[in-house]
Order: structure tokens, then sequence, then C-alpha cells
């Protein structure tokens, strides 16, 4: 589970650097809440930081267990948070949780196909994933490329910050998301997002030609179509909902 070749560990402070936007786990808390009505479900937060999120999942009746680079930025009294090394696995059984959580994770992430394996050896059959991520699919993100070269959220990188988790490193694409989900056994159940960025909407007169234009230029298909969905080209931050295979 790299983050990036020779990163160091994460510190507190990157740690709580790596809160998440205002609201953000508000919306989590509440998919979370409709997908899994039933009490007792197992949960793990991964990427947990000061364990903001762990006390609210805690607190509305879920099982929590929580992971982070540094465990000891985690101030959650009666939740276990385990530390875990940038290049290793993730310390838990196999088919240990119902439910994963990573807030604000893979974009820190380099190497994805190693994370995702991690998190579906550990996700029961029939498990969910949920994570987030800034969206640079937005209409406000693909107007600042073209006039910037720099996705929404992905500025330019330090090359003196080796630490992965202070810095966007992995602009990555809904499609290319698909992709290394499904060399997990993931598929994406649901999509949505945190927020509506009123510039994206201001933008939406360009909808047409832009749906026009993809399905010329791509062809008709569930990735074509997801990636210029409403949550996709209006949208804050992704909320992408993935399922492990029941077999």
């Amino acid at each position: 589970m790299n983050a990036t070749a020779g990163s160091k560990q994460t510190t507190p402070a990157h740690a709580a650097g790596r809160m998440a936007v205002r609201g953000t786990h508000e919306n989590v808390l509440h998919i979370v809440s409709e997908e899994f009505p039933q009490r007792g479900v197992e949960v793990l937060d991964l990427g947990a930081g000061q364990g903001g999120l762990s006390r609210r999942l805690r607190d509305a009746g879920f099982c929590v267990s929580a992971c982070d680079l540094d465990p000891r930025a985690f101030e959650v009294a009666g939740i276990e948070c385990r530390g875990v090394d940038a290049g290793g696995g993730l310390p838990y059984a196999a088919a240990s949780f119902d439910l994963v959580l990573a807030v604000e994770l893979v974009e820190h992430i380099e190497e994805h196909s190693a994370l995702f394996g991690e998190i579906s050896r550990v996700l029961r059959p029939g498990g969910r994933l949920l994570f987030t991520t800034p969206n640079i699919l937005s209409l406000k993100s693909r107007m600042r490329f073209l006039l910037s070269g720099y996705f929404y959220s992905f500025g330019t990188l330090d090359p003196a910050v080796l630490d992965p988790a202070s810095q966007h490193i992995t602009p990555f694409t809904l499609d290319r998301y698909l992709w290394r989900l499904g060399q997990s056994g993931l598929s994406v159940s649901r999509l949505t997002t945190d927020k509506l960025q009123t510039s994206s909407l201001l933008l939406g007169f360009l909808l047409p030609l832009i749906r026009l234009w993809a399905r010329a230029s791509q062809g008709a298909s569930p990735s074509v179509s997801m990636q210029n969905s409403s949550a996709a080209l209006f949208g804050r931050k992704l909320v992408v909902l993935a399922r492990k295979s029941e077999i």
C-alpha cells in the first residue's frame, strides 16, 4: 500500500491536516446510515486521522475500528486505532468488516491496486467500500485545467515534500477508479457528491455539448455516462460506494 517512494511516516500534524472539508463527515454518515440501517455493522475507518468520523460512527451505533499511518494522532477513547506501514498490508484478518471507509485518502496514495486489494481482502463477501476524493471531473475543474493545466484541488507538487499526506498526488478520473476497483473484485454501486459547486452550476449551459462530445468521441458506456453524470459535473467531491462480490 505504498504512498510514494521514499515517503516518510505521517506525523500528528499531517494527520490533522488531512481532516475532511466541512460537511464531508456528515454526508458520509448520512450515506452509511442509509446503506446500513441495522445495528452492529463492523466498520473500518481507514486513514482515521484524529478520529472525528470514527467518533460520529460509534455514536450512531456502528462497531468501529480505526487505522492510520500514525495512530498517535487518534484522539477518540474507546476505539482502537492500529498503525499501518506505508508499504505493508492492513493489520486485520480477511473478511473482518462489513464496510471500509477511506475519506479523503485515495488522492494521497500512489499504488491504488495494493490499497483496493487490501480493502477487498478485509471486506466480507458483499461488503462495501465508501471513499471520497476531490472531484477533478467537475465543470469548475475542467475549466481550471483548460486555463491553468491543473485540476481542482491538485496544485503544483513540491519535490521537497516527501510525505504524500501533505499533498494530493493522484488526480484520478472515475474510469480509472472503476478499473482499479474491478481488479480487486469491487464494483461501483452508487455515485454521489457531498455538495454542488456554484461555479460548476454556472457553467451548466455547456452540459449538452459536453455529453454529446463525450458520446461521439468515447462511445456510449456506463463509464462515459458516470464520468459525465450530474454528480461528476457539478459536485465538489466524489463520494463512491463500491461493493465486493458475494463469491
